[in-house]
Order: structure tokens, then C-alpha cells, then sequence
């Protein structure tokens, strides 16, 4: 009898112990298949889409449908596991997309991720942690909202104008100026153009290029941003107004003053502070 109560004893704490390994092995699976700000997780590239010479929109699959949107804006860290460098991409795709994750990334000859993220190919993974949260985005949170931007600095515009655009409530209208080196350099163009074509009434845009093309006519903005080209195309400095800027280091400078060096805002600066808009006025991705 003893004997046998023994082995029931054995048998049920095996079985016990076999639940709690399933239970923690199932819960380990859940943490390392779900995106967090707080570890990296490997995220499969299905698709690779080229936008030109040097630019690419990587779609990257989730292991498991987002149960609510992404935050507006936000962006993810992708690094390579290899060497622990990262870097800060902002996704292009719907904040409400569940399944995927579309990242735009240019290659530049001396960024070693963006090489590294373009040699992996379809059916290979990049390792991503995310989101963080940069400028939380609010519904008609101000009335007109002015985005200056350059190169890949369009990312974070681009998510908050689609959150706008997107919104049958969100009245708010932008007026976006963005510059680059040639036309062949505007990401995202031909979306744009087309959401510019679909809600006049709330998206204008203004372009402006250091060496505009030769073989049409031109009609937009030649050089770098001016104080002209805020003036006419960017809402003044009222209550009512917001001024977003992304781009290169150089242009932040130029047109609303450099970050803190501990990465907060920092003082107003350049155009803006000459245009007389306040601190409150202006955020700086």
C-alpha cells in the first residue's frame, strides 16, 4: 500500500512538473514572438520593394497579429546581432496594420546597418525592439500642423499624415514642406502625390530641390529651405499651429536650431526663431 502511494505520489508530481514546463515553455514562446520596447525580437522580411537607386521598403512579418494600432508617432530599433549596432527606422505602414511592418531604408555608403539590413534577403529576419513613442500624436490636437522635412525625415511625417488622413473625425489640415537633392531623392513621392490628390482640402504640399530636373518644367522650390518658403507655404505663428521638423543634422540647425546635446528640444533657432514662432510651437524629431 505504502508502495503504491508512493509511485501516485511520483506520478502526480511528475505530471505537475510536466504542466509548469509547458506553461513556462508556452509563456517563454509568447515573450520572444511578441514585439516590445523592452528586447528584440526576430522579425521575417517577406517582401522588398524597390523605391530607387538607393532606397528600399523592407516588409517584415509579425509572428503575431497586434492586438491594438502602433502609436503615432514611433519608431523601432533594428540592429545587427553580430556586432550589437542599431539603429531608428519609422515605420511607413498603416498604424493599424496588424500583420506587418513596413520600414523605408536608404543605404548610404558609410551607414554600416543600413548595408548590413541590405544584404538580408526574403526569408531571412531582421532583429527588432519597438515601439517607442517620439511625438505622441492626438486627434485635431491643433488645427493646422506645418512639417518641414528632408530626405528620410519624411518617415515620421509620412505616419502622422496617413493617422490625419486616415481619421474621418481628425480635422486638422498640413501643410508640408520637404527637400532633397533631385526629384529621383523624394521617398514616398508617388503616395504623396496621390493622399495630396485625395484630400486637397487638408494636405498641401511644397518641394523644393538643390538641382531640380533639366528635361521638364519645375514650378516648386529651388535650394535649400528659406525663410521666403516657410513664410508662403507653412502656417504662420499663431495658437492654433504646430511645426514638426525631421531631416539631417544640418537642416534641423538651419531651420528651428540643433537638439540639446542630452537629445531633449533644446532652444528654438534658425528660420523659425527668426519667423518668431515660440518653443511651444515647434517639436523637433
Amino acid at each position: 500500500m505504502y508502495q503504491f502511494l508512493s509511485w501516485k505520489k511520483v506520478i502526480v508530481t511528475s505530471s505537475a512538473l510536466g504542466s509548469a514546463i509547458f506553461l513556462y515553455s508556452y509563456l517563454d514562446t509568447i515573450q520572444r514572438t511578441t514585439i516590445s520596447p523592452d528586447k528584440f525580437v526576430p522579425l521575417d522580411i517577406i517582401k522588398v520593394s524597390p523605391v530607387n537607386r538607393n532606397t528600399n521598403i523592407y516588409r517584415l512579418k509579425l509572428p503575431r497579429p497586434l492586438k491594438e494600432p502602433l502609436p503615432v508617432a514611433s519608431f523601432f530599433h533594428i540592429k545587427d546581432d553580430s556586432i550589437q549596432i542599431l539603429r531608428e527606422y519609422t515605420p511607413v505602414s498603416s498604424s493599424y496594420e496588424k500583420n506587418y511592418i513596413d520600414f523605408l531604408i536608404k543605404r548610404y555608403d558609410r551607414g554600416y546597418l543600413s548595408r548590413y539590413i541590405y544584404s538580408r534577403n526574403v526569408g531571412e529576419h531582421l532583429e527588432v525592439r519597438g515601439p517607442f513613442v517620439t511625438f505622441p500624436y492626438l486627434a485635431n490636437m491643433k488645427k493646422n500642423i506645418g512639417m518641414i522635412c528632408g530626405g528620410t525625415g519624411i518617415t515620421p511625417m509620412y505616419q502622422i499624415i496617413n493617422q490625419i488622413l486616415n481619421n474621418p473625425v481628425d480635422k486638422t489640415k498640413i501643410s508640408l514642406i520637404y527637400a532633397n537633392v533631385t526629384k529621383q531623392d523624394i521617398l514616398l513621392y508617388q503616395e504623396l502625390e496621390q493622399l495630396a490628390k485625395n484630400y486637397p482640402d487638408q494636405l498641401k504640399i511644397y518641394y523644393t530641390l538643390e538641382y531640380p530636373p533639366k528635361d521638364e518644367l519645375w514650378t516648386q522650390g529651388i535650394g535649400y529651405i528659406s525663410k521666403k518658403m516657410v513664410r508662403n507655404h507653412i502656417p504662420g505663428p499663431q495658437n492654433d499651429v504646430l511645426i514638426l521638423v525631421c531631416g539631417p543634422d544640418g537642416m534641423i540647425k538651419h531651420v528651428c536650431g540643433e537638439k540639446a546635446r542630452d537629445l531633449s528640444q533644446g532652444p528654438i533657432g534658425g528660420l523659425l526663431e527668426n519667423i518668431d514662432y515660440s518653443q511651444e510651437q515647434v517639436f523637433k524629431f
